[in-house]
């Protein structure tokens, strides 16, 4: 990628200081049954021990990238965005599962979709770019794979990755995914690093042109998304007039037997 391209990382820090933070106001915040943070538990205790994780693999990568470890540093690059789709696929199903509960609090699905599962999701989009960029780099540099075949082969990965990626969010799983918008953005900003790193105006290699094709691609398919977005109407929440704790996974519980019911 181009040097322009490190600049991303203070926008997609910032995004994650900033749902960080978010998480934090949310002890402070109390319902019926606690605090708000884990009543109902959207993200666990072990959501923010694997971000926890991550950013250590983070750390560790830069040191053996300075060590000139090519292959540890790979290792440790592949770890963040395995753990980042974890997080995603946590954040997702306990948004779903707990979806009456949330219906008498709407900002926490506005709060969640836009800010904690955007900024993740552009984490874990940026660090797969990445992860697939140094897998290039061991093919390489390691096993002699020529350059322009192993660029290719880096673009395809991410080709594959996106389409997948948009088939999921289009139709089986549209229900978790429809509100996620950072993705292609993300990918584009990737694209664009590739093309301006290898561009040259006398002399367009193949790399620049497939880069510049799946720059098109993702703003098409992003363009597919907000349109069918905007066709599908939202269901309204199936919930109940009275609403009980039984059905609210908590960490905090409250005392005795009692039941706390919730007028709609």
């Amino acid at each position: 990628m181009d040097w322009w391209s490190r600049y991303y990382w203070i926008l997609i820090d910032f995004w994650s200081l900033a749902w960080l933070l978010y998480a934090v106001f949310s002890l402070c915040k109390r319902n019926v049954l606690g605090p708000e943070s884990c009543n109902p538990e959207i993200h666990p205790p072990l959501f923010y021990v694997l971000w926890t994780m991550i950013n250590m693999a983070r750390v560790c990568s830069m040191i053996v990238w300075d060590r000139h470890d090519i292959s540890g540093a790979v290792t440790l690059s592949w770890i963040m965005p395995v753990l980042s789709f974890y997080m995603l696929y946590m954040s997702y199903s306990n948004l779903n599962k707990h979806e009456a509960w949330l219906a008498i609090k709407p900002r926490v699905f506005s709060v969640t979709r836009y800010l904690t599962q955007n900024g993740l999701a552009a984490f874990a989009w940026w660090t797969l770019l990445n992860a697939l960029v140094d897998l290039g780099i061991v093919f390489k540099y390691k096993a002699g794979v020529p350059d322009p075949l192993i660029s290719i082969m880096v673009l395809f990965l991410v080709a594959i990755c996106a389409l997948t990626w948009f088939i999921l969010q289009i139709f089986p799983l549209n229900k978790y995914l429809r509100h996620t918008y950072s993705v292609y953005t993300t990918l584009i900003l990737g694209l664009g690093a590739m093309f301006t790193r290898s561009y040259r105006v006398n002399d367009l290699a193949a790399t620049t042109v497939y880069s510049g094709f799946l720059m098109l691609l993702m703003t098409i398919m992003s363009l597919a998304h907000l349109i069918l977005d905007c066709f599908r109407t939202e269901k309204p929440l199936a919930t109940d007039f009275y609403l009980t704790s039984e059905g609210c996974n908590t960490v905090c519980q409250p005392e005795g037997n009692s039941k706390h019911k919730l007028q709609k």
